[in-house]
């Protein structure tokens, strides 16, 4: 099993707004790429943003960002950026670009489904005072940890661990509070309080189950607990962005083979929460894109603060492609931040080095 993403961390912080925060991850890691590319006038010239790329097999693939051979430029000598359209033909095609990011999914465990009636029509169960139930980790290769849990008609919880008699845990709870249940990637298991969130958690983050406290009542807690997988869709977006890869090759060479080094037409696929990244996954990737980059959870994470910080609240509305292109604000931050690292925020999976990318010769690199 992969490891959680220190992104995941970051964003369980906003609770129930942390879905619209977790949607955002792929548009951020859009937007400081798109910054990547802007920061240089020779590849922002030669950019046309998410068009259909038509392979081999005649799909039009709508792939985040292409390079093309001939730039375009306005009377005052700016670069123009493309947008949308069709390329039939890629022969013009230097570089394209895909993003990904896969997530981690939250599914209601399925032993606390088969426990507890529903709470009437809604997604939600109902625990009745003092009944007992356990929430576990039994990691291959480590100690078991048996969590039994009990609501209390005085509104408070009680848990104590199977495997640790003197391990007790009580807090009193209301509506819209959690607790969170760990398991690092040493097998070391602790609970995180409503107080707190998982980015106080230092160590890395094998595994958690979010126990959502959504209502006290008289009779019973309102709740759910959710098992947090990782990146369960990873193989998936693997084979898409392959076969984008292989169609579009195939329709400019007429192979589906990578040719290597490639210098004409360069696929690259950039990720984010690259723990969710399975073995068989990369090696899919590898197989078949020509280059694979990876923009760290801390750069990824580095950039909402700066947002947040900035915009506020709701800072997440703003992190699109088309905001970018508009909003002066958006394009500051996310320049700057790129800018402070010198466009190197793609690490680059094959020597694990971390490169910008530029256009030299009108052709497409990847550079330290």
């Amino acid at each position: 099993m992969s490891n959680l993403s220190n992104t995941f961390k970051y964003i369980s912080h906003f609770r129930h707004a942390g879905h619209q925060v977790g949607r955002k991850i792929g548009d951020m890691l859009e937007v400081l790429t798109y910054a990547a590319i802007a920061r240089d006038d020779s590849m922002l010239s030669r950019l046309h943003v998410e068009p259909k790329l038509h392979g081999y097999s005649d799909a039009g693939h709508k792939v985040e960002f292409i390079l093309i051979s001939t730039p375009t430029t306005d009377s005052q000598g700016q670069p123009v950026v493309k947008n949308g359209g069709s390329i039939t033909d890629p022969s013009e095609v230097i570089s394209f670009i895909e993003c990904k990011k896969v997530g981690v999914e939250q599914t209601v465990n399925g032993k606390f489904k088969k426990t507890f009636p529903k709470n009437g029509n809604n997604k939600n169960y109902l625990i009745p005072y003092n009944q007992m139930f356990t929430i576990s980790f039994a990691p291959r290769g480590g100690q078991k940890h048996t969590y039994n849990i009990t609501f209390n008609s005085n509104r408070t919880v009680n848990i104590t661990k199977s495997e640790d008699g003197d391990f007790s845990y009580t807090s009193i709870v209301n509506d819209d509070n959690r607790i969170i249940f760990t398991l690092s990637d040493d097998f070391n298991s602790e609970i995180i309080g409503n107080e707190s969130s998982l980015r106080d958690y230092e160590p890395t983050l094998k595994n958690c189950r979010i126990l959502e406290i959504v209502s006290v009542n008289d009779d019973g807690v309102i709740a759910l607990l959710n098992d947090c997988l990782a990146g369960p869709q990873t193989p998936e977006k693997a084979k898409q962005s392959s076969f984008v890869a292989l169609d579009v090759r195939k329709r400019r060479f007429d192979s589906f083979d990578k040719r290597i080094p490639e210098s004409e037409m360069v696929s690259v696929l950039v990720l984010t929460e690259f723990s969710h990244w399975e073995q068989k996954s990369q090696n899919m990737i590898k197989a078949c894109i020509d280059r694979n980059f990876v923009v760290s959870d801390e750069i990824i994470i580095e950039a909402f603060e700066n947002f947040e910080a900035f915009f506020g609240q709701d800072f997440y509305n703003k992190i699109t492609k088309e905001n970018f292109e508009k909003d002066p604000d958006v394009r500051r931050i996310a320049l700057t931040l790129v800018n402070q690292y010198d466009g190197k925020i793609f690490f680059d999976i094959e020597d694990d080095v971390y490169k910008k990318f530029i256009v030299k010769n009108n052709k497409f690199f990847a550079i330290s």
